[in-house]
């Protein structure tokens, strides 16, 4: 048994400088990560003036965003529902024509409440947003 009073082996300069760097480097990493993902989510706020096409139950929008082209649907007198505004058969612009996102290329049909295809040829669904509404405005969390 070995007496207990004996010193612990010192690391050299060398293994210390490794091992700081790479827990420095740990760190660093971790916080631009975070930070990144922070600056990811964006909240894409769209006028719903009177003459605005929301402005009324059955109307749709078009918006830019940092995720591309989104389509924005007036659903009911305060729910909002918002997807990519391309069909990802061969990512045709959507229409939103008789409570459907259709694509007028090829005749792909997507469900309004969840973006799952209702009719092929498109096989993927399309990418839902949360759409909330504000005094005049809904806000789109785009990630």
């Amino acid at each position: 048994m070995e007496d207990c009073t004996e010193k612990l082996p010192c690391i050299g300069r060398r293994e210390f400088l490794v091992k700081a760097g790479l827990v420095a480097g740990a760190t660093v990493l971790k916080i631009s990560s975070s930070r990144a993902f922070a600056s990811s989510l964006e909240e894409l706020k769209v006028p719903v003036g009177t003459d605005s096409s929301l402005a009324k139950v059955g109307g749709s929008q078009i918006v830019d965003s940092s995720a591309g082209k989104l389509i924005i649907i007036r659903i009911a007198d305060n729910k909002y529902a918002a997807f990519s505004a391309f069909c990802t058969h061969k990512r045709g612009l959507l229409e939103y024509k008789g409570n459907q996102l259709a694509c007028p290329k090829h005749g792909s049909k997507f469900d309004t409440a969840s973006g799952r295809v209702v009719e092929g040829p498109a096989e993927t669904p399309i990418k839902a947003y949360e759409a909330k509404p504000g005094d005049g405005s809904v806000t789109v969390a785009v990630k």
